[in-house]
């Protein structure tokens, strides 16, 4: 598998994979997404194997911080290690840097409960850790894992800020909740 920066023809598939990954209230509007990769404020790599791209990741690197937006594999391969093997190729990348993301906080009375479980121990086996900072947005309730340290909630605020611009931002009504 390679990882590689993505390129103008694969806007449509990652499009694909993004849409089908993610709830509706977990997605930025698509175009913002391509709009920040344009401006350099965010990058996106592909896996691909064979020329068929398998998922993406979509990051902001911010001072000695990387937020992961999004990581996604395509349905058709999902739980075949593409999703850990794209990890890691980002920390050998950012070897020196804190790397953070956001997931939906645990809820036993979630329809998803299952899969919020799921994907906290997806993070956990992948070096993840709490930072034990929890948001409320519009997203919904969130969780911040890190990898490569821990970091304040400021930092946080400071990164998540940079990474939406401020009007997004405002209007995600991010909170710091304990």
């Amino acid at each position: 598998m390679e990882l590689t920066k993505v390129s103008e023809r694969e806007w449509k598939d990652i499009k694909d994979i993004y849409v089908e990954a993610f709830p509706k209230q977990e997605r930025k509007p698509f175009y913002m997404l391509k709009n920040s990769v344009r401006k350099g404020k965010s990058e996106i790599f592909v896996a691909k194997q064979n020329n068929l791209l398998l998922g993406f990741i979509a990051i902001t690197p911010y001072n000695d911080i990387v937020m992961v937006d999004y990581l996604a594999v395509s349905s058709k391969i999902r739980s075949s290690g593409t999703g850990s093997k794209i990890l890691q190729k980002i920390f050998d990348y950012y070897q020196n840097r804190k790397i953070i993301l956001l997931i939906e906080r645990l809820d036993e009375n979630a329809n998803n409960s299952h899969q919020r479980i799921a994907r906290k121990r997806f993070y956990l086996k992948n070096g993840f850790i709490s930072s034990g900072i929890f948001i409320n947005g519009v997203s919904g309730n969130m969780e911040i894992l890190c990898w490569g340290g821990n970091i304040s909630a400021d930092e946080y605020i400071t990164v998540h800020s940079y990474s939406l611009g401020r009007l997004l931002f405002t209007l995600s009504r991010i909170k710091v909740v304990s």
